[in-house]
Order: C-alpha cells, then sequence, then structure tokens
C-alpha cells in the first residue's frame, strides 16, 4: 500500500496538469517571481547558493520523474525559470553595487546633477548627483537644498559645488515598512543629505543626456501647469495628473487623497498608459472600420496598433 502512494500521487498530479495545460504557462512569471523573492527574502550570499542548490535539486527531481510527463516536465521548467529569476536579480545587485557612507559626514561635494526633483510643497529641490572622482565620496548621491538657497531653476546637467550633511541611505523605520536603502541600492544612490549652504550652481551646454533632458522638459510643464491653475492644492493635482509630479501637493491633500482612496490617480502607471493605448487602439479600429473601402482593403489591426503605440510613447 505504501509503495503505491508515490505512483498514485503522481498520477493525480499528473491528471491535474493536464486539465490545466493551457494554463501552465502562465506560472513561468510566478517562478521567476520566486526565485526573485527568495533572493530578497533570504539575508546572505551561503543561503543564496543553499538556494540555488534546492531549486537545482527541483530541476534534477523533474529529470528522475521524466519528461514524457507533464509534472517531470514542470518540475524541470519551474526550477530551471526560479533558479534564472535568482541570478538574474543577484547579478543586477552586484551590477549597480557602488560605494556607500557608513556614518553621517559633513562634505564638500561636487560633480554634475543628474536628475532634478521639484518639492514646492516642502520648499525643497532633490538633486541627484553624480560625485567628481577624487572626493572620497560615493559615485553617486542625492541632496535636498531649500528653495531660498537657489537663485532660480535649476537644469540637469549643470555642475554644482556645496557644503552638505551626508548620511546612509535609511532602513526601514518600522519591520516590513518601505526599505529606501534597499531601493537606494538598486538605484546606485550611496548618500542622501541636505546642502548646509547655497549651492554653486554652473550651467553646462549639452552635458546632458537624453534622460536629464525629458526630466527638465517634465519640471517645466509642470512648472507651467502650477501657475496657470489657481490655487496651491489645485495646481500640484494638475500637475500631478498631468506629468505624474507629486511635489507640489500639500502634505494634507495628499494624506486626505489617501484616506478617501483616490491616491492611485495621481500616478501616471503603467495601468494608465495600458488604458491610453487599448482605449486610442480600440477608437481608431472602429473609425477606421466605418469605411468598408477601408475595412476591405486596409490592415485596420496594425494601424491601430500603430496609433496606439504613438499614443503611449505621447
Amino acid at each position: 500500500m505504501n509503495a503505491r502512494l508515490p505512483g498514485l500521487m503522481i498520477r493525480r498530479i499528473e491528471a491535474a496538469l493536464e486539465a490545466e495545460r493551457d494554463q501552465l504557462a502562465l506560472w513561468l512569471p510566478i517562478a521567476l517571481g520566486a526565485g526573485i523573492a527568495l533572493w530578497l527574502i533570504l539575508p546572505d550570499r551561503t543561503s543564496w547558493f543553499g538556494a540555488m542548490a534546492l531549486l537545482g535539486g527541483v530541476a534534477l527531481a523533474g529529470l528522475a520523474v521524466g519528461l514524457g510527463r507533464r509534472f517531470g516536465l514542470a518540475l524541470l521548467v519551474g526550477g530551471v525559470v526560479a533558479l534564472i529569476g535568482l541570478l538574474l536579480v543577484w547579478t543586477r545587485a552586484d551590477w549597480v553595487a557602488a560605494p556607500r557612507i557608513d556614518r553621517p559626514r559633513v562634505a564638500l561635494v561636487s560633480g554634475r546633477i543628474e536628475l532634478v526633483e521639484r518639492l514646492p510643497a516642502r520648499e525643497l529641490v532633490r538633486l541627484t548627483i553624480a560625485t567628481d572622482p577624487g572626493l572620497m565620496l560615493p559615485p553617486r548621491l542625492r541632496l535636498n537644498v531649500d528653495d531660498t538657497d537657489l537663485a532660480g531653476p535649476v537644469a540637469g546637467g549643470s555642475r554644482i559645488a556645496v557644503r552638505a550633511r551626508l548620511l546612509p541611505p535609511a532602513p526601514p523605520a518600522v519591520p516590513g515598512g518601505y526599505d529606501f536603502a534597499r531601493a537606494a541600492w538598486f538605484q546606485g544612490l550611496g548618500a542622501t543629505g541636505k546642502a548646509l549652504d547655497p549651492p554653486r550652481i554652473t550651467p553646462t551646454a549639452g552635458k546632458g543626456s537624453l534622460l536629464t533632458w525629458l526630466a527638465d522638459v517634465r519640471a517645466r510643464l509642470s512648472q507651467h501647469i502650477e501657475a496657470q491653475v489657481a490655487g496651491a492644492s489645485a495646481g500640484g493635482i494638475a500637475a500631478s495628473l498631468a506629468t505624474g509630479d507629486q511635489g507640489a501637493i500639500a502634505e494634507e491633500d495628499a494624506e486626505a487623497l489617501r484616506r478617501s482612496g483616490l491616491a492611485h490617480l495621481l500616478s501616471v502607471s503603467g495601468l494608465h498608459v495600458s488604458a491610453v493605448v487599448g482605449g486610442v487602439m480600440l477608437l481608431t479600429l472602429r473609425l477606421l472600420a466605418l469605411s468598408p473601402a477601408l475595412a476591405l482593403r486596409a490592415p485596420l489591426l496594425v494601424i491601430a496598433a500603430g496609433a496606439g503605440a504613438l499614443a503611449g510613447i505621447g
């Protein structure tokens, strides 16, 4: 009786997998995410190597069961895909690894401004800076500068020199809370801090990247919307809906939106972009199909997909 039990279990699993054969491919991203989650949950390299051995064992178990069975194939593919997920996030973490400070310090920071984030509601401007070599500082850090210490708008790509108090990226405030230190690691940020003096900013021509230029355009658009819409709160919310920039929304307004369940409307998320692309594609397809000649002779689906892609890029 006991000898028959493993075979009976395998047959039942095989029957269940056969019934769900059309949906089995949907488990691939789950297996990939499980491997990534293992790396994020486990504490150190020894644990990661152990997880790799475990996933390799799952894949070998699939070979032992046999590739002629769906159960064996599922174990093999699931183990290999989860192992790929773990290796992907591990490789990514090592790829972006950068020096970071281990204690607070005051230092002279100089370098090139990569990104400018306006926070009018807090009367701050947040700068991401690529520091100059030889300063004994992380290659990339983030500083908050008071609005009153700036002579005017700051453009990405400009040079900056300022005395600042730097801190290591903060760990979660409570267990299970937002882990800024982890986010900073993947962003390549080795320190955060606050400017202690008005910074010396020197504009440069043609030094910024495409992303820097796009960030500047976004910031100028946000400023224009905030200036045209009456009321600081209304202007900040309007700018957020148009550009995703939430820096001008006062904390009390943001808290009211969170309590009412409407905070997600302020983000230009992938869901919103997908809705726009799908809506434009459907509308284009319906309008073009009103013409019998176009409906019979033109590839309407391809044209509608192109219109949706242009809308998404826009």
